[in-house]
C-alpha cells in the first residue's frame, strides 16, 4: 500500500505542523480531550525519519486529490507511531478550508466536520488504552472536501461519475437518531450538494443516498425495544444484497461495545440497552450483518 502513495514532496511541500499547531487544532477545532492533544503534540517529536517521510507521502496523496471522492487508501500506522496519520491530516486543514470557501461552505461547517477527529481519538483511547488514530484514512474524505456533517448525519460524495451517489454515515457521538433529525439532515443535503457541487448535480432529483452499516440489519428489529430509533432508521432504506453471511464482528465490537475484535464475548460490556440486545442476539446465534441500502425519500416524506 505504501508504494501507491506519491513520493515525498511530489505534489507540494509538506507543511508539517509543529507541536503548538497540533495542540491548538485538536483543542480548538477538533474537540479533542486535553490528554489526546498533549499526547499528539509529544508524539510529533518522537517521529523518526522514516515515519516523517511516510507522513509526507500521506499528505501528498491528499494534495494530489483535492475535491476527490470518498476517502483514500492509506497504510496502517507503524506500531511505534499510532498517531502518524493525524499529522498529515492536520497539515491539510488549511487546504480544506480554502476548498470550502471556494465552494461557499462556511467556517462553522468546517469546524463541525473536524469534531469527528476528537471523537475518533476518544474511541481509540477506549479501544487501546492510549492515544491513536487507527482510522486516519477515513478523514481523507473530510480534508479533501468529499464529506460533510449536515446536522445528525454525515454525507460523502462516493460512487461513479458523472453523478456519484452520496454515502450516508452516522457518528457515534452525533446524538439521538430520530426520524426528525434524519429528515432535517437529508433535507439539508438535498439543497447542499447541488449548490456545492453544481458540476456533479443539477438539483435534488440527481441525488441518490446510499448507506452500508450494521444499523441497517433488519434483524435488530427483533431484539431492540420498540422505543429504539435504530430499527426506524434502518426501515428508511431499500436493502440491496444479503450482507456477509459470516456476520459482522468488527463493526459491532468497535461501535457497539467499544472493544477490540479479539475481546471474548463474555468480556463485552452490558452497560446499555443496545449492548444487552446485541449480546442477547450473539448468544442466541444471530449472525449480525452489515447491510447496504438506498434511502427511500418517500418514507421521510421528501
Amino acid at each position: 500500500m505504501t508504494q501507491e502513495l506519491p513520493k515525498a514532496g511530489a505534489v507540494e511541500p509538506y507543511p508539517e505542523p509543529d507541536a503548538d499547531a497540533v495542540r491548538d487544532l485538536l483543542l480548538d477545532w477538533c474537540g479533542a480531550e486535553p490528554e489526546d492533544a498533549e499526547d499528539a503534540a509529544a508524539g510529533l517529536a518522537a517521529l523518526d525519519g522514516e515515519a516523517r517521510e511516510l507522513a509526507d507521502r500521506c499528505y501528498q496523496s491528499i494534495a494530489a486529490d483535492m475535491g476527490g471522492k470518498k476517502w483514500l487508501a492509506w497504510p496502517k500506522p507503524p506500531e511505534a507511531h499510532p498517531l502518524l496519520g493525524l499529522y498529515p491530516l492536520l497539515a491539510a486543514v488549511p487546504g480544506m478550508i480554502r476548498f470550502h470557501r471556494e465552494r461557499g461552505v462556511d467556517e462553522d461547517l468546517s469546524r463541525r466536520l473536524l469534531t469527528d477527529v476528537g471523537e475518533k481519538l476518544r474511541l481509540n483511547r477506549r479501544l487501546h488504552g492510549r492515544a491513536g488514530l487507527d482510522v486516519a484514512n477515513w478523514f481523507t474524505g473530510h480534508v479533501r472536501g468529499a464529506l460533510y456533517q449536515l446536522g445528525r448525519l454525515q454525507f460523502c460524495v462516493e460512487g461513479p461519475e458523472p453523478k456519484p451517489f452520496v454515502g450516508v454515515h452516522i457518528r457515534g457521538e452525533g446524538g439521538p437518531l430520530t426520524l426528525d433529525a434524519v429528515r432535517d439532515s437529508v433535507e439539508w443535503a438535498l439543497e447542499f450538494f447541488p449548490t456545492v457541487f453544481p458540476e456533479r448535480y443539477d438539483g435534488p432529483d440527481d441525488l441518490v443516498f446510499m448507506c452500508e452499516s450494521w444499523l441497517l440489519d433488519p434483524q435488530l428489529r427483533d431484539w431492540l425495544p420498540e422505543r429504539s430509533n435504530i430499527p426506524g432508521f434502518g426501515a428508511l432504506f431499500d436493502l440491496e444484497g444479503p450482507g456477509d453471511p459470516a456476520g459482522n464482528r468488527s463493526d459491532l465490537w468497535r461501535f457497539v461495545f467499544n472493544r477490540t475484535e479479539d475481546t471474548p464475548v463474555e468480556e463485552l460490556p452490558r452497560d446499555n440497552t443496545l449492548q444487552r440486545s446485541v449480546l442477547a442476539g450473539i448468544e442466541a446465534g444471530v449472525p449480525w450483518r452489515n447491510r447496504s441500502g438506498r434511502l427511500n425519500l418517500a418514507r421521510l416524506g421528501l
